[in-house]
């Protein structure tokens, strides 16, 4: 039996969701070693999905009947172990599941957690503004004022919340990423120099500029290859615009992979870059330094540490710049990129593993556990 339970409210589980579903199982995962039981509620998650046994799953239909959703979720919290301290946790904003989740606990006198996911961040937040400005009057405010912590994963998340949450409700805490066994060293000789993106090929990860900068920068040996789901139909937008620059041949578009077929791309290739508008942690970057590979990112993601770790490359995500720095990645030696990858490794196993993060969850939950709830307006 746990010490205690976390609910986790996740709309969606599925690994082409990215993100939230690739970290939390793995953050519940590394909590059971601090007495930290996890149950999730879900609209969807994989067959092969390793917590299956934990999860609640509604339809997602039942986001039309938000009273539904809150039964549900008031039945599932209600089934808990008797006597054990629960905390409900919302990963995310302006879902009605989240929403029924928040309404849920307040009724019941269930503390909260509340992680925002970077969707307080400037790009985030007007993307969809109309809806967002509606969400944010009826309910989403409130319920981050009312949540017993704010947890966020970077500074600029923390400092984006400044003027609505108190500053001692805000707690941040990075993720971790897990350790492969093993490293394969850079490919050398005759083949490509590869750089490789991995994501969701959406709007905010900037990737058009990534193209323009690729094919100005790098000489006709280097490839570029975008691997991710489509989203927002913005594949199709990529592909037009890589005919136009006649670089077929040079940037390739492919879907989405997951656990080895992930990692053998990350290995495959000499570098991995992240030029997002927008990132609350950015996965993809703590995971391709634990595989030994230099990482460009943009200065929209919380990744300073390439700069002064020295393992990549941190810079605005504007064309110039994306132009500038593509080119002194292909110029700089296969021995300096494997001894940034090293450095990059290095300080991922001291500075993100995920029994870190755990204890630092873990101490949130408790802090939650023993604040007093929120006086609630009528929910």
């Amino acid at each position: 039996m746990p010490n205690s339970i976390v609910l986790h409210i996740v709309p969606d589980l599925r690994q082409r969701a990215g993100g939230i579903a690739a970290t939390i199982p793995s953050l519940a995962t590394a909590m059971c070693t601090q007495g930290v039981g996890s149950r999730f509620i879900t609209y969807a998650h994989d067959p092969d999905f390793a917590l299956a046994d934990q999860i609640t799953c509604i339809p997602e239909a039942d986001a039309l009947r938000p009273g539904k959703l809150v039964r549900q979720i008031e039945t599932t919290l209600a089934n808990l172990p008797a006597g054990v301290p629960t905390v409900l946790h919302s990963h995310g904003l302006w879902n009605m599941l989240n929403r029924a989740g928040m309404r849920a606990a307040a009724r019941m006198c269930v503390p909260t957690a509340l992680s925002v996911h970077g969707m307080l961040l400037p790009w985030a937040r007007r993307h969809k503004k109309l809806r967002k400005d509606i969400a944010w009057l009826l309910y989403q405010q409130r319920d981050l004022l009312q949540a017993g912590g704010v947890h966020v994963t970077s500074p600029a998340e923390a400092d984006a919340l400044a003027k609505i949450v108190p500053l001692d409700r805000v707690h941040v805490i990075p993720f971790g990423v897990d350790l492969p066994q093993s490293v394969a060293p850079l490919r050398r000789g005759c083949s490509p120099r590869t750089l490789l993106f991995l994501g969701r090929l959406h709007p905010v990860k900037n990737l058009e500029a990534l193209i323009r900068a690729f094919v100005h920068a790098a000489p006709s040996d280097c490839h570029l290859r975008l691997v991710g789901p489509d989203e927002d139909n913005h594949r199709s937008t990529l592909v037009a615009l890589i005919e136009t620059l006649g670089a077929s041949e040079r940037v390739t578009i492919s879907g989405p992979v997951y656990g080895a077929a992930k990692d053998r791309e990350i290995s495959q290739a000499h570098g991995v870059v992240l030029p997002s508008f927008t990132e609350n942690f950015g996965a993809v970057v703590a995971e391709a330094l634990a595989m030994g590979r230099p990482v460009i990112a943009s200065t929209g993601t919380p990744w300073e540490a390439l700069r002064t770790e020295r393992c990549g490359w941190w810079v605005d995500p504007d064309l110039e710049c994306l132009t500038k720095v593509i080119g002194v990645f292909c110029a700089t030696s296969q021995d300096e990129l494997g001894a940034m990858g090293e450095r990059g490794r290095a300080y991922v196993m001291s500075s993100l593993s995920w029994e870190t993060a755990a204890a630092k969850m873990s101490d949130l939950y408790l802090s939650i556990r023993s604040r007093p709830l929120s006086s609630t307006s009528r929910q």
